[in-house]
């Protein structure tokens, strides 16, 4: 599956990497807001938020927010730059004017994926769904979309192309999906239990794993996953830019 070469796309890309943990920036605002967990490497909203104050829940909905903008943009940024090194491609046009607009349809679906279930999610545990019913529902969906961003930046197609592109890579490959989520699920437990273990001596381990979540995991999966895309189909070393691109 192709992991050295991604440790090494990695290392190579390591300042794009490191700019994940701006997103860190966010974690006073979750913490002070209340119906947030932050465990695992990733923040969660809780489904209990909206019995909470109407601008209380307002506030959360919109920190969380700004937060996947910000998300959108570096994980879009992280992909391209592998793009970059395996194609050729105009780096100023494209930085110039392509990644924000790849940025804003991706942060189009997280936010619209998110909000929808945070609140359907919500609705369903008041009405005494329960929440690890949820919680598989949520798993199976969003891993559904598991290439999106790849399919978004690479492809450069609107938003509804790339998530049936998304589908038809997921379909053709499936070996690859398992082993991106396989790799995903041992990577999250390898987190949880640095978290106890931390936590055990003095309680910071979900800040700890948030970090290691941001600036390691993240972007490693999503260098890992654009490497596999492009590779699958023949895309590294025969991407084709017109005449005067630069790598």
């Amino acid at each position: 599956m192709g992991f050295i070469e991604a440790i090494g796309s990695y290392r190579k890309n390591l300042s794009t990497a490191f700019s994940f943990a701006i997103l860190l920036v966010f974690v006073l605002p979750f913490v002070w807001l209340s119906n947030t967990i932050v465990s695992s490497g990733t923040t969660m909203i809780d489904y209990g938020f909206l019995r909470d104050n109407p601008i209380d829940s307002l506030l959360l909905l919109l920190t969380a927010l700004l937060f996947l903008y910000f998300y959108s943009l570096f994980v879009c940024l992280i992909v391209f730059s592998v793009r970059r090194d395996l194609s050729e491609v105009r780096v100023s046009h494209f930085l110039n004017e392509k990644i924000h607009a790849h940025a804003l349809k991706y942060f189009v679906f997280l936010s619209a994926f998110t909000i929808i279930g945070a609140v359907l999610s919500a609705i369903l545990v008041s009405y005494g769904v329960p929440p690890i019913w949820l919680n598989l529902v949520i798993f199976l969906v969003s891993s559904s979309f598991l290439f999106l961003s790849q399919t978004i930046v690479v492809d450069e197609e609107s938003l509804g192309a790339s998530v049936a592109s998304n589908w038809d890579f997921i379909s053709r490959h499936p070996r690859d999906f398992l082993a991106v989520m396989l790799f995903g699920i041992v990577s999250v437990f390898a987190l949880q239990l640095v978290e106890f273990m931390i936590d055990y001596v003095v309680l910071v381990g979900n800040f700890v794993s948030l970090f290691i979540g941001l600036v390691f995991l993240v972007p490693f999966i999503e260098v890992l996953k654009t490497r596999i895309y492009m590779e699958r189909f023949s895309l590294i070393k025969n991407y084709h830019s017109p005449p005067g691109s630069l790598r």
